[in-house]
């Protein structure tokens, strides 16, 4: 194949951008002298000499022929670079030992400076620890781990903790499944592995090692024939011992590492070096800027594809190349994200890499693999799977299709000393007068005992703090509470005042202060989103009597400043005979909009000769038209049943029934529609809560009623064996009714006192009250639910339309416009309620993270008189891709197993062209041939002036 392509110190753009205007010149220069010339040499002489000078300048370009052929079949290698968030890391903490190998495969400085042989000699005994271990649970009849299919890297962190979690103690097994051959076979094995390491190492671990390890081997093995379960027993032991001879082992090769970065200043240099390279840009420098030239290398004799991984798409870093993607000189860069913005926010080491095979190792059955060209996956990353399907089965798949994984792990095994905010546990909405109260949830890994500061701050300005001590724990909640109501009061004065702004959204920030030790701030701190409501909510009781219930409810409502109560009784028996109407407290409001302005309705047992008709039909408008709440709190006087013949009957969820419940109830039970109703949850779980309701005192007495068709029973009362309603709701119009066929929940009080009492009928009067819109001006009201959304949530749109007699717009044509940075990014069609007139609903559908404003457009209506916008903002996807510091090397050794790849660190990087060599037969032979320094070019050239002058001699212009 033989492709054209420009090397010269020009870009070709910048070439061809030079020879037009020179040919431009050119012409420009010859319109002045040629006007007496023939008409075919007006243009034929100026084209010459443009032609000349094209050819001129292009040889600035550098012009070059390159040829590529390929002998024999190639193996296919394709390479995925990791470039999620956490390859941003730096791995400060990592140990030097590693830092410098890593530094001498990168070419920071020259070969032989450290001397590995101790190191290596530390791998050779974890591998040989765990290949024994693995091998007893087999011969016990336990189930091994699979071991690679190659050879797996030689050099390993400094981390005695992961041998210690790797290992597990092996349940005792009966004689008859225990495999005495295969237990001598491992025994042996493992004491030949270990006499050959002690022959490297230096005497002193030599000995630790015969006095740990391989003595009691020896006498294990020898008494397996006289005493196996002793022998198993012990050997079982040893193969969980070993830990303290590979610490020293380790320590020996970090001390003489000490000394070597004492007396080099280069090596010192390298360190500071290595300390200020992120993960992906190590990566990135060993594919293809070290000296080992392993891209290039790799070309020679294979076809290679580069793709860096990001998010669930692989992009194809290949595009755009002059010649193909195998060319050597062609792969000079990864193509890794240049800012941290680029990286993605999850790490998916499956969706993207299934979605570049396909085609190119499915088309032919499984029994024809070997006729398919041999496909390796080389995966530089550190692993941190956290979104996705799992890699483990999508390696297998590709596994059985021939494919093998060879994984590069990019950074420090182990944890570095880090503090993270890992999550937040806050209310989505509060009060303007309320506290905030939460928990930040925190991962600890720093050594206990060092101070630090947990804080919440609102722009700069710190609202909460607290002073810690670490604890080297993986998790710790630290509880916070602080108040909002300064800061809303000053937020609302920033609102335009023809706007009313329900609910103020904000957004904190969460933080830990770091310290000088942590490897990793980026996890340090994280948004906290809630919304404060800054008018109070409304409720009016209504009751002919002083009951024990009403005097309690409205003690509950009171003691809130969130609520604002008036309380009104009235009828026989009371000081007031008659309904005071007016608009103070204890009197009835006395128009449709002041009784509009409340937000909940209590109903007691009031007599219906007190209202006008016109107070039912508000009553009525009041829950269907505006939305409001309405709660029945029915009693032994049965009044509610006489408010069934009224208007107000069509509100009422239960009918009664002729019979009287004369026994006493005996205990209270959540239905299934109730449990899943958090207005009821008391405790933790569904059956913890479930098991709380029965424990609530009991009612003394009930009323006789059955739910109609529609309403939903949320608590029932067991009477006589038998349950009956006791908590009965409906929606009716735009709002919702409640029912209770009991005045006694006052009882919950027994022992308690407000503890449970006040919490229910918080939680039912919000479960029953209306949401407020979030915005409103003088004729739409908007609210867009939650002030954050996870990623891929839709959103619900609410509106309310009012004319210009400020009645509600019935059948606008409205719709909902979604901005994002001051442009409109969506648009999306509002229908109106066919229940509720003037409102109107619409659903977003998914949007991508980011902060974004909802505004309304309806026909009729100008675009100055719609001002209201309700705000939310979308969440990225939850993946804690930077709560972890470490590479996750047990997966990437295992995917490697699976599919008889190899398992690699990044120092080991330059192994791959090895490793990697069996894949091909063939290989490429490439050459180039350089225009630009070719005779034929300078005479095409030389022959155009040729021309160019003797046509000139012959027309005169000489």
């Amino acid at each position: 194949m033989t492709t054209l392509r420009f090397v010269g110190d020009v870009p070709l753009w910048l070439g061809l951008l030079l020879s037009l205007v020179v040919c431009a010149l050119s012409w420009l220069y010859y319109s002045r002298e040629s006007y007496d010339l023939p008409r075919r040499l007006k243009w034929f002489l100026p084209l010459l000499r443009s032609l000349a000078f094209f050819l001129g300048i292009m040889v600035l370009t550098g012009p070059v022929l390159h040829h590529r052929t390929i002998v024999g079949e190639l193996g296919r290698v394709k390479i995925y670079l990791d470039a999620s968030r956490s390859m941003t890391m730096q791995d400060r903490h990592m140990s030097v030992g590693r830092k410098l190998m890593i530094a001498e495969q990168l070419g920071w400085i020259t070969a032989g400076h450290v001397d590995s042989t101790l190191l290596k000699a530390a791998d050779e005994l974890t591998d040989a620890r765990r290949e024994f271990r693995d091998q007893m649970a087999i011969a016990l009849g336990g189930r091994g781990a699979r071991r690679t299919a190659t050879d797996q890297a030689s050099t390993t962190e400094s981390a005695s903790t992961a041998s210690t979690t790797e290992s597990a103690q092996q349940e005792p097994r009966p004689p008859e499944e225990i495999d005495l051959v295969k237990v001598r076979a491992a025994s042996e094995t493992f004491q030949t592995r270990l006499k050959e390491l002690q022959a490297k190492l230096p005497t002193s671990i030599g000995e630790q090692l015969s006095v740990e390890l391989l003595q009691p081997l020896q006498a294990a093995i020898a008494s397996i024939e006289a005493a196996p379960e002793a022998a198993v027993t012990q050997l079982t032991a040893l193969s969980n011992a070993g830990e303290s001879t590979e610490t020293a082992i380790r320590k020996a090769f970090d001390d003489s590492i000490t000394e070597v970065v004492s007396s080099d200043e280069s090596i010192r240099s390298a360190l500071v070096m290595f300390d200020e390279t992120p993960r992906w840009r190590r990566a990135e420098i060993g594919l293809s800027e070290s000296s080992a030239k392993i891209l290039a290398t790799l070309s020679e004799t294979h076809d290679v594809e580069v793709f860096t991984l990001n998010g669930e798409e692989a992009v194809d870093s290949s595009v755009g190349r002059a010649s193909s993607p195998s060319s050597p000189d062609a792969i000079t860069d990864v193509a890794s994200p240049p800012t941290t913005e680029s990286f993605s926010n999850i790490t998916d080491l499956s969706t993207a890499i299934v979605a570049t095979q396909k085609g190119s190792t499915a088309t032919t059955d499984s029994n024809d693999v070997s006729e398919k060209p041999k496909t390796a996956i080389v995966l530089l990353t550190d692993g941190e799977h956290n979104t996705g399907p799992s890699p483990l089965q999508t390696a297998r798949v590709l596994g059985s299709q021939g494919v093998s994984f060879y994984n590069v792990s990019v950074g420090a095994s182990q944890q570095a000393s880090d503090l993270a905010v890992i999550g937040l546990e806050h209310p989505d909405l509060v009060f303007q007068k309320d506290n905030v109260r939460g928990v930040m949830i925190v991962r600890d890994q720093m050594p206990a005992g060092k101070p630090f500061a947990a804080q919440i701050s609102y722009e700069g300005e710190v609202l909460w703090t607290q002073q810690l001590l670490t604890q080297n724990v993986p998790e710790r909640r630290i509880e916070f509470e602080f108040t909002i109501d300064e800061l809303v009061t000053k937020l609302g004065t920033q609102f335009a005042s023809d706007i009313k702004q329900n609910a103020v959204p904000l957004a904190f920030e969460a933080s830990i202060a770091p310290l000088p030790e942590e490897s990793e701030t980026d996890n340090n701190s994280r948004t906290m989103r809630l919304a404060a409501i800054v008018s109070s909510n409304k409720v009016l009781i209504v009751d002919g009597r002083s009951r024990w219930e009403t005097r309690y409810l409205r003690n509950v409502f009171e003691r809130d400043e969130q609520w604002s109560v008036n309380t009104v009784i009235a009828g026989p028996g009371t000081d007031d005979a008659v309904l005071r109407r007016g608009d103070e407290d204890g009197q009835f409001p006395a128009t449709r909009d002041a009784l509009f302005k409340y937000d909940l309705i209590f109903i007691g047992e009031v007599s219906p000769e007190l209202f006008a008709a016109q107070d039912f039909e508000w009553l009525k408008e009041f829950v269907e038209v505006r939305g409001g709440g309405m709660v029945f709190i029915d009693g032994q006087r049965r009044s509610l049943l006489r408010l069934a013949d009224t208007e107000l009957g069509a509100l009422l969820p239960v009918e009664w029934l002729v019979e009287t419940i004369a026994s006493k109830p005996v205990s209270l039970q959540l239905t299934d529609k109730g449990s899943k109703e958090s207005a009821l949850n008391l405790a933790a779980d569904e059956e913890q809560n479930r098991r709380f309701w029965t424990e609530l005192p009991a009612p003394h007495s009930l009323v006789a009623v059955d739910a109609l068709p529609g309403a939903e029973v949320l608590v029932e009362v067991n009477v006589d064996g038998r349950q009956r309603p006791m908590m009965v709701t409906r929606n009716f119009g735009a709002g919702r009714v409640l029912y209770l066929a009991s005045d006694e929940t006052w009882r919950w009080r027994y022992k308690v006192a407000d503890t449970w009492h006040q919490r229910i009928w918080n939680q039912l009067a919000k479960y029953v009250m209306p949401r407020p819109f979030a915005v409103s001006d003088e004729f739409v009201s908007l609210d867009t639910g939650a002030v954050r959304y996870d990623f891929g949530s839709t959103v619900d749109v609410r509106a309310r339309l009012l004319g210009l007699d400020g009645k509600p717009a019935i059948n606008a044509t409205a719709d909902a416009l979604v901005w994002k940075d001051g442009r409109i990014v969506s648009t999306v069609s509002l229908n109106a309620d066919p229940d509720v007139p003037g409102i109107y609903r619409g659903r977003i559908a998914a949007l991508p993270e980011g902060e974004y404003e909802v505004s309304m457009r309806a026909a009729g209506y100008s675009d100055a008189a719609l001002k209201a916008r309700s705000g939310f903002v979308v969440l990225p996807p939850e993946s804690g891709e930077m709560t972890q510091t470490a590479a996750n090397e047990s997966l990437l050794k295992q995917i490697a197993a699976d599919t008889g790849g190899a398992f690699l660190r990044e120092e080991d990087m330059i192994r791959l062209p090895e490793l990697l060599s069996p894949l091909s037969s063939g290989r490429v032979e490439e050459s180039e041939t350089l225009i630009w320094q070719s005779y034929w070019w300078f005479a095409a050239i030389v022959m155009l002036l040729t021309v160019e002058w003797v046509l000139r001699k012959r027309a005169g212009l000489l």
